[in-house]
């Protein structure tokens, strides 16, 4: 949780303050809580098309590896999670489209070690979007790899 930094002397506006009340008993009880967004606001309200997750099987030192298929004429691809972890020897793993453009750079993972991209909180800022009408694809060179991607298909 971020910490709220002020110059000294200022003080918080009313909406960002708690308040509380003094009971009889000399308990407390609160009267009014801070109300925070509950997600950051995205672009827009995207048309969601499906909601998926597909298990991830990377063999080593190939390239082009389709982890989902182009989706379509003005679909992307939004990747809101991944697990990803080596299974043989330690090596690099690049995600790209399917025209090679560079999603990441080479992702190191040590033998047996990984990475989580934890699931977004908010579904309109996925970890990353594919461009429209392309193949999220990744690359290997040593290792191979598995794991788990939760993506969604939108209409844009």
């Amino acid at each position: 949780m971020a910490d709220i930094i002020r110059e000294q002397g200022q003080h918080l506006p009313e909406s960002m303050k708690s308040a509380w009340r003094e009971r009889a008993n000399g308990t407390h009880a609160l009267e009014r809580a801070v109300q925070f967004p509950t997600a950051i606001e995205g672009d827009g309200s995207p048309t969601v098309d499906g909601l998926y997750s597909v298990a991830v099987d990377l063999a080593a030192n190939t390239a082009n590896q389709v982890l989902v298929a182009a989706p379509g004429d003005n679909k992307q691809i939004w990747v809101h999670g991944m697990i990803l972890l080596a299974d043989t020897d330690a090596g690099t793993v690049t995600l790209q489209d399917d025209a090679d453009n560079s999603i990441t750079g080479p992702l190191a993972l040590s033998d047996e070690g990984g990475y989580v991209l934890p699931m977004s909180g908010n579904f309109a800022m996925p970890w990353f979007k594919v461009a429209a009408n392309r193949a999220l694809e990744a690359d290997t060179v040593t290792c191979s790899a598995g794991g788990l991607l939760s993506y969604a298909i939108v209409s844009v």
